[in-house]
């Protein structure tokens, strides 16, 4: 059965060019040797019916829909690679986020990484944010990994693709639960369209540059009982410090950038997520001399946000079950249609504090990376998993102290309030 793509989705699919594709890259960190690839198919083949875009492929044109892929084969979206001794894992996943995914399938694709320093390999995940809705249809990695180490046994799950079916007015009227707030979506929509929703077509590349720091969450969480604030505050604060370092390494006027700031907020628990992601913007305080006022002033900023009883608190985010973080990035990403221009992204997405496996291997971290897009300079993508932070960025700009800065504004707040 077609199921008529969405005027969101809509927007999301026409950010994606050639020249400048416009996807999310996951990279799970897991212990231990990598899995063949088709033990990792067979995993695969047992949850994807959890995330059934996973096997649609768009069809049409104009008026587009998400059809199921006749021919699709998980080996198919399954790849292989090693790092080269000596060589930076940043520069192969600038690589991988410059690659357009395929249009004639399912919008994703895997590779299983190996040569990680340390014996560790890399499952990474490139996937268009608009397969994700949080709702009706999450990231395949929210299926994927488990609370305990769980043997892949067992063979996939049969599945048969639904006949081809032309989207038509009747599905159409099945995407329309609530026609007065879907008409209300809809010219909301229209009006982003016109104004700011698609971005200028353009034939030459930006190359693209990627970096990503750790720490633990204890330290965060020390920071913002002594300044007062919340952790959201302290990671907006060690973002903006890497915003502030790029600014410096590209020689650029030291300016203070508007950033979304997506942010979970309640719907009575109607999706998979347990909230919707609101779009909130803040300008970035990267003039203020000390890491102190630069976290004063987002604390300022980002009050009358916290005082609404509507926002989620991040404690009831990591309860949540299955492994949300990369499904809530990707939403998180698709507030850039809400249509205020703005240089930065930074989407913080808390996950479990308990320890995640994939068959049974650990996790032993997620690195969230979006690329840029529209008048987006950097993104910088946030995530928890067992106690430790990721901050995953990427950028139009060079990188080269992101990860220092971090680490750097951290410890100056540290001293501050012991």
């Amino acid at each position: 059965m077609a199921d008529p793509v969405s005027m969101t989705e809509s927007l999301l699919l026409a950010r994606d060019q050639p020249a400048q594709p416009w996807h999310q890259l996951s990279m799970l960190v897991v212990d231990g040797s990598a899995p063949t690839p088709a033990t990792l198919a067979r995993l695969i083949g047992q949850r994807i019916g959890y995330a059934p875009r996973f096997r649609q492929k768009l069809a049409g044109t104009g008026l587009q829909s998400w059809i199921d892929d006749r021919g699709f084969r998980v080996a198919g979206h399954l790849k292989t690679a090693t790092l080269p001794a000596g060589a930076a894992i940043e520069a192969w996943l600038a690589d991988q986020l410059a690659l357009p995914l395929d249009r004639l399938h399912p919008l994703w694709d895997a590779t299983i990484l190996s040569g990680l320093p340390g014996g560790a390999w890399a499952l990474v995940v490139r996937t268009h944010p608009a397969l994700i809705d949080g709702a009706d249809h999450v990231h395949l990695l929210h299926e994927l990994l488990d609370e305990q180490p769980t043997p892949i046994a067992g063979e996939p799950i049969a599945w048969e693709p639904a006949a081809e079916e032309a989207p038509g007015f009747t599905g159409l009227l099945r995407n329309l639960g609530d026609p007065v707030r879907a008409l209300k979506d809809a010219a909301a929509g229209l009006g982003g369209l016109a104004q700011y929703g698609v971005r200028q077509a353009t034939t030459v590349a930006t190359p693209r540059q990627v970096a990503a720091v750790e720490c633990a969450l204890a330290d965060l969480k020390l920071v913002a009982a002594g300044a007062g604030c919340t952790v959201h505050d302290v990671i907006v604060a060690l973002a903006t410090a890497g915003v502030r370092g790029a600014q410096i390494s590209g020689e650029r006027l030291l300016h203070e950038p508007v950033a979304l700031i997506p942010l979970a907020v309640d719907d009575d628990g109607a999706s998979a997520l347990g909230c919707l992601v609101a779009a909130q913007f803040v300008q970035l305080p990267v003039t203020a001399i000390t890491a102190r006022e630069r976290l004063d002033v987002i604390a300022t900023l980002t009050q009358a946000r916290i005082d609404s009883d509507r926002l989620v608190p991040a404690r009831e985010l990591t309860e949540l079950a299955g492994f949300p973080p990369p499904s809530s990035h990707a939403v998180a990403a698709a507030t850039v249609t809400s249509g205020r221009p703005h240089e930065v992204l930074i989407a913080n997405v808390p996950g479990p504090s308990t320890p995640r496996w994939l068959g049974e291997q650990r996790v032993r971290a997620l690195h969230a990376f979006a690329s840029t897009v529209d008048d987006q300079v950097i993104t910088v993508g946030v995530s928890s998993l067992a106690d430790r932070v990721s901050f995953a960025a990427s950028a139009v700009v060079p990188l080269p102290r992101f990860a220092r800065d971090v680490a750097e504004e951290l410890g100056v707040l540290l001293r501050a309030v012991r």
